[in-house]
């Protein structure tokens, strides 16, 4: 049950009630549960995934452009979080309906002159 309780705040309603919520916030700060993991472990930055650039994206009109995704026919640069086969699809798609039933040897001469 303490540990439900660690964070809580209480709103003094009274001068009285006002000194006990400052002690019980003391005392909250100054418990320390040695099992509970937030408490003790250290922050962990967490590393989103860096895709490399595929050859098979110029089936989905995209080129690499310092790791990053370049667009051929909008000449947009995505984020490399957008790597993703089903995001450049879907910017296909969406954005170049009319291009997503190009071949790729259409792609590949777009590539080229760009």
């Amino acid at each position: 049950m303490k540990r439900w309780l660690k964070g809580v705040k209480r709103v003094a309603t009274s001068s009285n009630d006002a000194e006990c919520s400052k002690a019980v916030h003391a005392e909250n700060t100054a418990i320390t549960d040695s099992d509970d993991d937030a408490t003790t472990s250290s922050f962990t930055v967490s590393k989103t995934k860096k895709r490399k650039y595929d050859e098979s994206y110029i089936s989905f009109g995209f080129v690499d452009s310092n790791g990053s995704p370049l667009c051929i026919l909008c000449s947009k640069l995505l984020p490399n979080s957008s790597m993703a086969p089903a995001k450049l699809r879907r910017h296909l798609e969406t954005v170049h309906p009319e291009s997503k039933d190009k071949n790729k040897e259409f792609l590949f001469v777009k590539k080229n002159s760009y």
